[in-house]
């Protein structure tokens, strides 16, 4: 009985053709990127845990520290960096980071956005949290809470929500 071999560069092409069919290519668009950081065997995510650990932080405008207080996006920015993840500063660059999710589809982890005022580029950010809250440095004189999204004030302003999606490489 005679064996067949199949040139190398043949068998090349078909495993590699046979691995990118399998592993690689773009989701299809109705799958949404799983959240960076992905969720832990404890089942708490731990940019929602930074998050909650500031709760009780004071409002400051430019603010990007506990010791100092934070602003909106001051806050959301510093709790991506406790898990090694560096987001722009502003929250109108953040809202440009990411990937789109629609409302019913966010998860905890998740940014949240709000357009306060006539200005678009005034934007509000704070962290989904879970059942329907967030969690946010909300103004001047306030201090870092969790927050139902479907308080009317936050529902009539929802801009979008973004996932922070792991890059590979």
């Amino acid at each position: 009985m005679r064996t067949r071999h199949i040139p190398t560069r043949a068998a090349l092409l078909l495993v590699l053709g046979l691995l990118l069919w399998g592993l690689g290519g773009c989701a299809p668009a109705h799958i949404e990127p799983e959240p960076l950081p992905s969720v832990p065997a404890g089942g708490s995510n731990s940019v929602v845990s930074a998050a909650r650990s500031l709760t009780g932080v004071r409002y400051r405008w430019g603010g990007e520290s506990p010791q100092t207080g934070f602003d909106c996006s001051g806050f959301t920015w510093w709790a991506y960096r406790q898990v090694g993840v560096d987001l722009p500063r502003r929250s109108i660059d953040q809202f440009e980071t990411g990937q789109p999710v629609s409302r019913r589809n966010i998860r905890p982890g998740d940014l949240v956005f709000f357009r306060l005022g006539g200005n678009p580029k005034n934007m509000h950010v704070g962290i989904a949290t879970d059942h329907g809250t967030f969690i946010h440095s909300p103004h001047a004189g306030g201090r870092v809470r969790e927050e139902s999204l479907d308080l009317p004030y936050w529902r009539e302003r929802f801009a979008g929500a973004r996932r922070i999606v792991r890059q590979n490489g």
